[in-house]
């Protein structure tokens, strides 16, 4: 497996975020972007430099969409990813302009997230995003590309079906544990029997169950809350997993408390690995 990563937001603060990353001793980044009027060469020639100045690889670009989020069980659902018929077209776009910005960064890893996935293969959102995977999947292989999926907001073998349905040899698996367990899909460790072969990029992120049909289960810091890092990495190491372990912190707990505990995860797992 590669050294330890961590998930950077492209943000205002990316400079520093970048230089504060690497003087903790992390050597490579997944970048993640949500603001769409950053989707511009220039801008990823920019991005670029700032991570060569740093000394920092980029593993993998995780790219979002225009239009409303809500990460929970009620309006999820409607309105995330490309599931939603009305907003697959503009997404499609937003996705293509990513690669296209991850062109320029020189990567090939495109990641997102797909929605809420219709566990009905007859479904007509579910034919629906087999069609647009097979549109995004064709687009990518024509620019050296490859698409990953992010789990969570679907059981792992919906994942598997589409891989299967779709047909396309660049379409991967970005796994993240603690999603996994936050949307009540499935235990992680157990998840890889299903999409350990897709595998081709992995959050490190800490989480639990639900605890009600509307809300997510709540994020932890890296080896506090319920997913097993022990039997998670050991899976991945009998599996012949060699890419990227990209710690992920979403908790918002100010910023000198949140670096801390990200060093605190990063320390944790290096004990595992």
């Amino acid at each position: 497996m590669k050294p330890l990563g961590i998930a950077v937001v492209i943000d205002r603060h990316l400079e520093e975020t970048l230089t504060w990353a690497k003087e903790a001793g992390f050597t490579n980044c997944q970048l993640q972007l949500w603001d769409m009027s950053c989707l511009t060469e220039e801008h990823a020639r920019g991005t670029k430099a700032m991570a060569d100045a740093c000394g920092m690889e980029i593993t993998g670009l995780w790219c979002g969409w225009r239009g409303p989020i809500k990460w929970d069980f009620a309006e999820g659902p409607s309105i995330l990813g490309i599931v939603p018929p009305a907003y697959r077209e503009a997404r499609i776009r937003d996705l293509l302009a990513g690669s296209v910005y991850a062109k320029a960064l020189g990567v090939r890893t495109v990641i997102t997230h797909l929605g809420f996935v219709p566990a009905n293969c007859r479904d007509e959102g579910y034919t629906g995003v087999v069609s647009a995977l097979r549109y995004i999947t064709r687009t990518l292989k024509e620019r050296g590309q490859e698409l990953l999926m992010e789990t969570g907001q679907e059981p792992p073998i919906v994942l598997k079906r589409l891989i299967d349905d779709v047909e396309a040899d660049n379409l991967f698996v970005n796994y993240d544990p603690a999603n996994l367990m936050m949307y009540g899909n499935a235990n992680p460790v157990d998840g890889l029997e299903i999409l350990g072969r897709y595998v081709k990029s992995v959050h490190a992120k800490d989480g639990s169950y639900p605890v009600n049909g509307y809300e997510l289960g709540s994020e932890f810091p890296i080896g506090k809350g319920r997913v097993d890092f022990r039997g998670l990495l050991g899976k991945l190491e009998a599996l012949g997993y060699d890419g990227p372990i990209s710690i992920e912190y979403e908790i918002e707990a100010g910023n000198e408390r949140q670096r801390q505990e990200i060093l605190e995860g990063k320390a944790y797992l290096e004990q595992l690995l």
